[in-house]
This record gives C-alpha cells, structure tokens and sequence, in this order.
C-alpha cells in the first residue's frame, strides 16, 4: 500500500490579502460620500438668505435730528441720514449705505448685493450716519420677516438658495474642517490606486 504524496491540486493556495492601501482607499470613498451629504444637508438648513431690509419710522414726531455744529451745518433741523449695519457673527460687519437727510416714515430699503444666510447674522443695526459718531438707534436680531424695536419696524425680505446655504457653510469650522477632511481622502486614494 502506497501512500500518494500530495499534489499541486490538493494544496489550498493562499487568497491575497487585500492591501491597507486598497482597505484605505474604499474608507476614504464612504468619507468622501458622507461629507458630501452632510455638506447638502447643513447647506440646505443655511440657505435662507437675507435680500433687504427695509425700515419704518412709527412716529415721524419721534426721529432724530442732525446734531447742529456752528459753522459746518447750514441747515437745521436737519433729517437723519440713515445707515443700516449687518453684523455678522464673526465680527465683520457689512455696510449698506446711508440715505442722507431722509425720513422713514414711508419706509428706507436697502438691498444686499450679495444676499448673506441669516444663519451668520448676529444682529442689524440701524443708525444715524454723522461724521464725528455715528447713533444707534435701534438693533434688531433676525427671527422672523419684520421686527420692531424703539421707533422703528424691520422688515426682511428673505429668499432660499443653495449656493448662499453652501458658501455660508464653508465658513463655518465644521465646514472648513470637512473641507481638509475631503482633500486628505481624496489624497489617500489616489495613493491607494498607485500603491501595491
């Protein structure tokens, strides 16, 4: 009785490991693809933007008057030159021009040239314009389409777009963050496709 030797067939083969690069690199691709369905979904809550604001005197009785300085004003009495002020919740500030020597009893609108998510605006505030310091009047927050505060009502103009809700979450450090996040994924499988 002959014992067979065992043959090539009858030799299991080892299956090849899959590569950490290759295991890397479909990681990277479930990165990528969550971010990229976060980044929609947060831009989509971010992209209500604020278009104007206009402004309303109630009681006309009640505005102010420009500051009299002998010699330089001419006239007295003069109405305020409102100015509109965005702050937003970085500290910048966004300006939106003045209306010299207007009344708001019919109401000022200003217009945003670029409309900026409500998300980053900490505040609006109203002031009269002067050379030397410039009044608050009045300093509304956002949380609805009209405000009142003081002697003066606030209302918005508000409009949904994507592309505000995106550009207003890129600014934020979650977005900033997804944004290096994505670019080491990227890199990563692009080293996994060369790498053994």
């Amino acid at each position: 009785m002959s014992i067979s030797s065992p043959t090539l067939d009858n030799v299991d083969t080892p299956r090849p490991l899959t590569s950490s690069w290759r295991i890397a690199g479909w990681i990277c691709g479930g990165v990528i693809a969550c971010s990229v369905v976060a980044c929609l979904v947060m831009a989509a809550m971010r992209s209500n933007g604020l278009v104007t604001v206009t402004v309303t005197a109630l009681d006309q009785a009640a505005e102010p008057r420009d500051r009299v300085i002998p010699l330089v004003n001419k006239k007295h009495e003069a109405l305020p030159d409102y100015e509109v002020v965005v702050n937003l919740n970085d500290g910048q500030t966004i300006r939106l021009g003045a209306k010299p020597n207007s009344s708001a009893v019919d109401g000022l609108t200003w217009q945003l040239s670029n409309p900026v998510s409500v998300a980053e605006v900490a505040s609006l505030r109203l002031q009269d314009q002067d050379a030397l310091v410039s009044d608050t009047l009045a300093e509304v927050q956002i949380t609805g389409d009209w405000a009142v505060q003081e002697n003066y009502r606030f209302d918005f103009t508000l409009q949904r777009s994507l592309s505000v809700g995106i550009q207003s979450f890129f600014h934020t450090l979650i977005g900033k963050a997804i944004v290096a996040g994505f670019f080491v994924a990227i890199l990563l499988m692009v080293l996994s496709v060369w790498m053994p």
